[in-house]
């Protein structure tokens, strides 16, 4: 079959003769795709799409390309938005070339726009979310899966950064896989992105946050409507604290302890939670439990005579942390606007959320009772909300916002 988008065929019923184009194939031909105009590329072949307003007056061999595999004809030239009584106004007819010539096959015209987020309209009107802009730094194995889910849930614009490519490593834990090993990982979530929704707006930066691009970072900053850092190296936690806590941008730190056996999410709301300078002055222990990933990451947190072992943890550990921080960026970006989501503003208020894997050994949650049937008290797989004050010294938030004491 061939697959065709509504929005491709209303671009072109402007232009009446023979469009030049590609069509992804997919499973040895068994489809072919355009929807929003390929240009060439992987797993790719010629077509053309001929357009006219009656019938086709030259001969089917006269139009298109020699190398033309998928050629489609499309009848009239129809007004009007799009939509499923547009794509109805049309007579479309495709051909696709195999060994033994030319063969006429069925042609599928979708309404892109208005279907892909069908499956989610109920709970909010999915365009709440198509103006606000995410900041995301540090797209490994959870800021890879934020990204992700938080297009999928209606988010439309997005600004990733992160220096690093995809290793073989990543493979198990990554959004990307094998064969994206070497591409940058802010280039393959940028392809990723715009495969769930090609209308997305992705900017990316192959860098990380550090001191040398503070004003390239604060200028993002300032354009985002949350921030969320998904980032293991304190210096850059520590610039985006200053940086969201100065510009009033609300800002979310993720991430996992040593072999994932649980995480937490800080959620700064400036001049209303602590920040994260006052989470490092209360709780600075809890800050150096983390995920130790790469050899990177454990040269950042080693100390001179003893050396921190890499010990990274499971996908399906690090996946409840990264889903909660989609459910509070949606939370907070829906603010102000009824949705059937909106009594989740009142459960999530915290300004830091725990979550534990497994009693993990040799730490304070060893001695947990089991799960098993219990539903009062302190138990694994579950999320806690945890108070916690602004520090009264904090040299960041007490700086910039004063305190209440």
């Amino acid at each position: 079959m061939i697959v065709i988008s509504g929005e491709l065929l209303q671009r072109l019923a402007a232009c009446s003769g023979a469009n030049d184009t590609h069509f992804l194939s997919q499973d040895e031909g068994d489809v072919y795709s355009n929807l929003f105009g390929r240009e060439k590329g992987v797993n790719s072949v010629p077509g053309t799409i001929y357009v006219t307003s009656g019938a086709v007056n030259e001969p089917f061999p006269a139009w298109g390309k020699e190398t033309d595999m998928v050629r489609v004809i499309v009848h009239g030239h129809p007004k009007g938005a799009c939509g499923p009584s547009f794509i109805t106004s049309f007579e479309v007819t495709g051909f696709v070339r195999d060994e033994k010539g030319w063969r006429e096959t069925r042609v599928e015209t979708l309404p892109v726009k208005d279907e892909i987020f069908s499956r989610i309209k109920g709970l909010f009107e999915t365009d709440a979310l198509a103006g606000k802009k995410v900041f995301i730094a540090g797209l490994g194995s959870g800021g890879s899966t934020i990204g992700v889910k938080l297009v999928e849930s209606g988010a439309e614009g997005l600004f990733m950064m992160d220096r690093d490519r995809i290793e073989i490593a990543n493979g198990t834990r990554h959004e990307a896989g094998v064969s994206d090993v070497g591409r940058y990982k802010t280039k393959f979530m940028a392809e990723k992105i715009r495969e769930k929704n090609p209308y997305a707006e992705v900017k990316t930066w192959e860098e990380n946050v550090s001191g040398e691009n503070i004003e390239l970072v604060s200028k993002i900053v300032r354009e985002a409507d949350i921030v969320i850092c998904a980032t293991g190296e304190r210096p850059s936690k520590l610039i985006l604290n200053r940086l969201c806590v100065e510009e009033n941008k609300p800002c979310l730190f993720a991430g996992v302890f040593r072999r994932a056996y649980g995480g937490q999410i800080l959620f700064v709301r400036p001049g209303v939670s602590p920040c994260y300078q006052c989470f490092l002055m209360h709780l600075p222990d809890v800050d150096q439990d983390q995920e130790i990933s790469s050899e990177e990451q454990a040269e950042h947190l080693s100390y001179t005579d003893r050396p921190v072992p890499i010990e990274p943890g499971l996908s399906t550990d690090i996946a409840p942390v990264s889903l909660m921080v989609v459910k509070l960026v949606i939370q907070e970006l829906l603010k102000g606007t009824e949705t059937t989501l909106a009594s989740l503003n009142e459960d999530l208020v915290a300004p830091l959320f725990f979550w534990l894997n497994r009693r993990e050994s040799g730490t304070q949650y060893e001695k947990l009772k089991p799960l098993e049937f219990n539903i009062s008290g302190m138990h694994i797989l579950r999320w806690y909300g945890i108070a916690m004050e602004r520090h009264p010294e904090c040299p960041v938030c007490g700086e910039v916002w004063g305190h209440t004491d």
